[in-house]
């Protein structure tokens, strides 16, 4: 017999890399990502849903972490200036365990970055991430196209700036 705890459990271990991947791949900072990690999750256990089917609560996930990421964005504690030793922490040598691609996809916009992250990391169909982003088809595809074009650029070292 399944406990509540289980079934929280469960939920978490399923969508915990889909959240932190969409959560860090939009905020860009790993403290920030903890904090609409845990907001994200902290919503969807407040209050009973019921969901279609797993890819619904998928998607409700997907979208809500880029609403609590947002919602961080724009907070007035994410405005105050950073220390000049965390601002270093950034730099492509500093970020570890990644590799140059995903020091590349962080420089991207995120208006290209999170369609690259859903469509290729998260492997989200199109008709989802359509759903996610509230995109039509052609804006869509054209995101991912100019996405894919900046990472390239960056990947071959070639300055950009975003």
């Amino acid at each position: 017999m399944s406990t509540l705890q289980d079934d929280r459990d469960r939920i978490v271990e399923l969508y915990a890399d889909t959240v932190w991947c969409v959560a860090l791949s939009r905020t860009g900072r790993e403290e920030a990502a903890q904090e609409v990690f845990q907001e994200v999750f902290l919503r969807y256990f407040e209050k009973e849903r019921s969901y279609e089917n797993d890819e619904h609560r998928k998607a409700w996930l997907i979208r809500t972490t880029l609403i609590c990421c947002r919602r961080y964005l724009s907070s007035y504690y994410r405005n105050i200036p950073l220390p000049l030793e965390e601002v270093a922490d950034l730099s492509d040598e500093e970020i570890d365990e990644t590799g140059a691609l995903y020091s590349a996809l962080l420089r991207l916009p995120a208006k290209y970055r999170i369609p690259i992250v859903l469509y290729y990391l998260e492997e989200l169909p199109t008709e989802q991430c359509l759903q996610v982003l509230e995109l039509k088809p052609a804006a869509f595809r054209k995101r991912l196209s100019r996405g894919r074009e900046l990472l390239k650029k960056l990947l071959k070292g070639e300055d950009y700036f975003v």
